[in-house]
């Protein structure tokens, strides 16, 4: 079973976003794709920083990757690309496509990271996102013009004290599309079970 990894990154106080982003883009993505060949591997530079953040990587590697972040090659390890990052989290995830779509003329993406409520039971809270917040979320992204895909990830082996448990992502044609099917989705009770959700937003280039 192929493996899906998602790490936000920000800039240290040393090092520009601009910088970070820059290297992150020309040097630090080709290792990646030499050292680790994901089949898909793209980059979400956020519009605003949100908590340090200045850019999220999404990755799909292939079977026996699982421990990939934790043990990265030594040729990825050496890259200075780690002596720049001031903030980093990454997430094993599973993937659960809710509405499948074309994202290459939507390249405007929103990724929610959600931490769990301490206590909440994870198996209460992964069935609640799965079994009815997703559709309801995936119900009314159909209805919207320039809502395009919508996946939800879900770190069922995080933790109990991990920052985040799961990760939606979701993509759209403009912010516009953004801000008119988030705004009409009702609430459904997953705000009651989780403690955190960080909404990053950007647009993201795919490199494989």
């Amino acid at each position: 079973m192929a493996t899906k990894i998602i790490i936000a990154n920000g800039a240290n106080d040393r090092t520009t976003p601009e910088a970070l982003l820059a290297h992150w883009h020309t040097h630090h993505a080709a290792l990646v794709r030499e050292h680790l060949a994901p089949s898909r591997y793209a980059i979400t530079t956020l519009d605003k920083p949100r908590r340090g953040y200045h850019g999220i990587a999404s990755l799909h590697l292939g079977d026996g990757q699982e421990g990939a972040i934790a043990d990265l090659p030594a040729a990825i390890r050496a890259d200075p690309f780690y002596e720049m990052i001031g903030i980093r989290t990454a997430l094993t995830l599973t993937e659960h496509v809710i509405v499948d779509g074309d994202t290459t003329a939507a390249p405007y993406k929103i990724a929610a990271f959600v931490r769990r409520r301490d206590d909440v039971p994870a198996d209460e809270f992964f069935g609640h996102w799965l079994q009815i917040h997703a559709p309801n979320v995936g119900e009314y992204l159909t209805r919207t013009d320039g809502a395009v895909r919508y996946v939800v990830n879900h770190a069922p082996d995080a933790p109990d004290d991990a920052p985040f448990h799961g990760v939606a992502e979701l993509w759209y044609a403009d912010e516009a599309a953004s801000k008119a099917h988030l705004g009409a989705v009702p609430l459904d009770g997953f705000e009651q079970l989780s403690s955190d959700i960080l909404f990053l937003k950007g647009h993201e280039r795919v490199l494989i």
